[in-house]
């Protein structure tokens, strides 16, 4: 399985483009009110920092995917053991991810229809897709669907600017202080982009050099969305609105009324986001699959893509009926512990390795 520079870019862009519409925006602004578009311009620094390195590390093992050169650099148990962090963040993803979009699709447009009904369509739609035609399938969709969301989500940033107010991020910096805005920076950024599924697919790009410019690409204009974005949110319901709206990017769309005749713009939002949320979930079961499969040495990722599915499912379901579970974005384990571990932690701590054993090999030769 190969994929193209172009393809890759947009596996990359949507993915981040998902998760960002979905829960930053709203976190940031709990705690950093109207200077939460400066945390997300601080925390989209960050993540492009830690996708910089990231790359690095791929392109100094081109022919492994992360379980192959955490091996080669740290050993067989240590670096399996590392690796399980990166399934179990992918895991939850895949069961965040996906059960955002259920609700989100029961609230705004099946209401009748029990959740559970629309989670097993929504996940067999994503597991037949990996089944049949792996990376290769989904690349293809992303990169039919992502210049068509791209664009929708660009557009109806710009379709109300009789709501907008730029009073309403004032005053700068003197309400929150640089605290609360790394604060919400610190709570949010976790959420914006996804740089670890970097990791496993550069292994599948055809061509090393044009994936590397299509990695950087597709974050960078996604976290340039992000901002935009937040920014908008705020010109147009103000800070307390936008710290209280589950999904703010769609509720923008119900604010668009041009002349009192285009309105309803989100029967248009809405289909895009759920392709768009297709594609996330579909590279979260491949990368998990395919790393497992190689990790536990079990050749057929494929089934593997089916017991993580009923995993995933089961998941949903348990958490729905226990509070504690259903309301893991603010966990402070996750947050403050185990997301630093495989964003901030392991990805030096690679890179160190790596240095270090490059530098060794060239003395060597000398």
């Amino acid at each position: 399985m190969k994929i193209s520079g172009y393809q890759l870019f947009w596996l990359i862009n949507i993915s981040s483009l998902i998760t960002y519409s979905y829960l930053p925006i709203h976190l940031a602004a709990e705690v950093s009110a109207q200077d939460c578009w400066i945390s997300e311009l601080v925390g989209g620094a960050a993540m492009m920092a830690i996708t910089w390195l990231m790359l690095r590390l791929c392109i100094r093992h081109p022919d492994k995917t992360l379980v192959g050169f955490m091996k080669e650099l740290l050993g067989t148990v240590l670096g399996k053991l590392l690796a399980t962090g990166y399934f179990a963040l992918w895991f939850m993803q895949l069961s965040q991810i996906a059960k955002g979009t259920v609700e989100f699709q029961n609230l705004v447009m099946l209401h009748n229809t029990p959740m559970i009904v629309i989670l097993l369509l929504l996940l067999f739609t994503v597991t037949y897709a990996v089944w049949k035609g792996g990376l290769v399938a989904v690349s293809r969709c992303a990169e039919v669907i992502g210049p068509i969301l791209l664009f929708t989500l660009f557009a109806q940033l710009f379709l109300n600017p009789q709501d907008m107010e730029v009073s309403r991020i004032l005053p700068v910096y003197a309400d929150s202080g640089w605290y609360r805005i790394l604060l919400g920076a610190w709570h949010s950024f976790y959420y914006m982009m996804d740089p670890s599924i970097v990791l496993m697919l550069f292994f599948f790009a055809e061509n090393k050099r044009t994936a590397s410019r299509a990695v950087i690409w597709g974050t960078a204009v996604s976290m340039l969305w992000g901002v935009v974005a937040t920014l908008v949110v705020l010109f147009v319901t103000g800070p307390d609105m936008a710290a209280e709206m589950t999904v703010p990017i769609y509720s923008l769309t119900k604010f668009v009324s041009i002349l009192n005749f285009i309105q309803n713009i989100d029967a248009v939002y809405i289909p895009l986001w759920l392709l768009g949320a297709f594609v996330k979930l579909a590279v979260g079961l491949f990368i998990l699959s395919y790393g497992l499969s190689e990790w536990s040495g079990f050749k057929n990722w494929k089934l593997i893509a089916i017991l993580m599915t009923c995993a995933s499912v089961g998941c949903i379901l348990y958490s729905g009926h226990h509070f504690r579970l259903a309301h893991t974005l603010k966990n402070p384990y996750l947050v403050n512990y185990f997301y630093p571990f495989v964003y901030l932690v392991v990805p030096p701590l690679l890179w160190a390795v790596s240095s270090i054993r490059k530098g060794r090999r060239a003395a060597g030769i000398r």
